[in-house]
């Protein structure tokens, strides 16, 4: 046979991969018959997970369509600083009188407390004033401005004396001027005055207490002031005259000075005392 000549079943027939057949023998029961078919089942194995990989992307982003952005950033606004308006500045103690007017004058407009804002120290004497009171003092000289200016009468004889109602009117003026300050303005006049007048209250000296606590001190004394059922019976003695009832002779100065207003005036007065203790508590510190 020429040596060109080659007998085809001589030809080593290729694997499906295009590798040589394994030599024949016998094969083992169960297993691949050639190493091939473990190929073949890895290589199935990752198309199959290609082929499912690129099926989820599909079914999710669509064809041709890139995944979404991420979220943009949104940036956080800066936080808002609220500026504090400053607190007013106060004037000194010394020069505090056109202050003081302004701010009474404008929750009153009885002529007689307005005559009494033009006088001079308004503080010096509101806190001294405040400070009589406090301690039981009659604050006649504090407020020599709103003083009566008739003098005090009594009326009868012997068991029958007592005070003449007309003496009561002598008071009209004051108890008038302070019924028409009503007692949320007059609280935060106070409140808004503190300063100048706890300065005021400071040069009298008084370590055991401030500006604040005299006044509700003697808020408290005028509003506690029992009020006796007319006519008020006196006695007479030399150059002047008592009180006939003991509990009423046994009261304070100051609390027997707001007697003579009368129980019209004294009622008046007290209601404003009351009504001017309670806001300012209600307003908390330092009263």
């Amino acid at each position: 046979m020429p040596d060109d000549e080659v007998r085809t079943d001589e030809i080593e027939e290729e694997d499906e991969w295009g590798g040589a057949p394994a030599e024949e023998g016998p094969a083992e029961e169960g297993a691949d018959s050639t190493s091939g078919g473990k190929r073949n089942t890895i290589l199935a194995l990752l198309v199959a997970v290609l082929i499912a990989a690129g099926a989820g992307w599909y079914f999710v982003y669509g064809p041709g369509k890139p995944p979404p952005p991420p979220p943009p950033v949104v940036e956080a606004e800066p936080e808002r600083v609220v500026e504090e308006e400053p607190e007013p500045v106060l004037p000194a103690l010394d020069a505090s009188d056109p202050f003081l007017r302004s701010l009474f004058a404008a929750i009153t407009n009885n002529p007689d407390a307005l005559a009494w804002l033009l006088g001079e120290d308004l503080a010096r004497r509101i806190a001294v004033a405040t400070d009589n009171v406090a301690d039981g003092i009659s604050p006649r000289r504090a407020l020599a401005g709103l003083s009566p200016t008739g003098p005090f009468r009594a009326d009868g004889k012997g068991e029958e004396l007592h005070v003449d109602p007309a003496a009561f009117a002598r008071y009209d003026a004051v108890a008038g001027a302070l019924e028409g300050a009503d007692s949320p303005g007059m609280a935060r006049v106070i409140r808004e005055a503190l300063p100048i007048l706890e300065a005021a209250y400071a040069e009298l000296g008084r370590p055991d207490r401030n500006f604040a606590g005299a006044l509700l001190e003697a808020l408290d004394r005028l509003a506690g002031v029992p009020m006796p059922e007319p006519p008020v019976l006196l006695d007479e003695q030399i150059m002047r005259y008592e009180y006939r009832d003991a509990a009423l002779e046994g009261l304070d100065d100051a609390s027997k000075h707001l007697l003579r207003f009368g129980p019209e005036n004294q009622a008046k007065v007290q209601e404003a005392a009351r009504g001017l203790a309670e806001r300012l508590r209600a307003g908390g510190a330092p009263f």
